[in-house]
């Protein structure tokens, strides 16, 4: 219960993580519902200071945790955290004790001849680093969140605007540290995997590097490294390859599910990196504007706006987070 004197919690809701010396966080006017979430406030800060607000989520980096998949052991829901903890014991780079665990199943909960999980390994010091980081700005976190959940919001709100929902469709969050792709249906996530980044690419996109292979090639062309498509002199990218060793993957485990869509989620020129993409993989892909997913006259960002952008892509898709989803 509430006392009459308490005061009234906010419902705002505010996303935080730490990027060096600097915090970068999101602040909407709460979860999402029937109407677009609106983004009050959002950026860096250079100087950790209170941000007002209701609960507050914060994300956690990469680096800090192992996101496994193994099949679902046969114990109850209850039980599958404890037995997700033997089955990886050996699969990860850590002391086992000193790991949170969650859990959450491949594809949402619907029943499958053979079900998997995806098993979430945090490190307990680096969620108490971010924590007691995040203090700063917010006594309420409630809540740890990770990038492929973050990402998979972003990816599933895009494709119910596109009315790609049942479909599979793929998303790769590109920045100058990262390099995530994620695979959903239905909006549950069926895939994910991190890659190497390609510094070529973005330049190339970006007009900085000539391109050898600036003819058009028709939607649908099959990229072979090391084909005729190379002769013009045009190297390799590291990402196209993974890409496409990707969905290969995708299409060998999922053939009932082919990919209709990848999106690019990246704080500048996506729309340059897409066609580049699509032109060297021969996949029908397109930018993806993460602020269009929130209310319109959003406020402008604090901070260097393309700095601020780039550090707030995982908090504006952990911002779509639903109150019924595990992780």
């Amino acid at each position: 219960m509430r006392w009459p004197w308490s005061p009234r919690r906010s419902g705002q809701r505010l996303l935080l993580r730490r990027l060096g010396e600097q915090h970068a966080f999101v602040l909407t006017d709460g979860p999402p519902g029937d109407e677009p979430v609106r983004l009050l406030r959002w950026g860096l800060l250079a100087e950790a200071r209170p941000v007002p607000a209701g609960d507050a989520i914060a994300l956690l980096d990469p680096a800090d945790y192992q996101i496994l998949k193994v099949d679902t052991p046969n114990v109850p829901q209850e039980e599958l955290k404890s037995a997700a903890r033997w089955q990886i014991k050996e699969m990860v780079d850590a002391d086992i004790a000193e790991l949170t665990l969650d859990v959450m199943h491949v594809g949402g909960d619907v029943e499958r001849a053979q079900r998997q999980l995806f098993v979430v390994a945090a490190r307990n010091s680096a969620i108490k680093a971010l924590t007691g980081a995040a203090a700063a700005l917010s006594d309420n976190v409630a809540i740890v969140d990770i990038w492929e959940t973050a990402l998979r919001n972003l990816l599933a709100r895009q494709a119910r605007a596109d009315e790609l929902a049942a479909r599979a469709c793929a998303a790769v969050l590109l920045d100058e540290r990262h390099c995530l792709l994620v695979v959903c249906a239905g909006d549950e996530l069926f895939y994910t995997r991190r890659l190497e980044g390609d510094a070529g690419l973005l330049a190339r996109a970006r007009g900085e590097q000539a391109d050898a292979a600036a003819a058009e090639l028709p939607l649908g062309f099959e990229y072979q490294p090391g084909s005729a498509f190379d002769a013009g002199g045009a190297r390799e990218s590291p990402l196209v390859v993974e890409l496409q060793r990707s969905i290969d993957v995708w299409e060998r485990s999922w053939p009932d599910l082919p990919l209709a869509r990848l999106y690019v989620v990246t704080a500048e020129h996506g729309a340059e990196v897409a066609a580049l993409i699509q032109r060297e993989l021969g996949q029908r892909t397109v930018a993806l504007d993460a602020l269009a997913a929130f209310a319109a006259g959003a406020a402008a960002p604090e901070g260097d706006a393309r700095q601020a952008l780039a550090a707030c892509l995982p908090l504006l898709g952990a911002a779509l987070r639903t109150e019924t989803r595990e992780l």
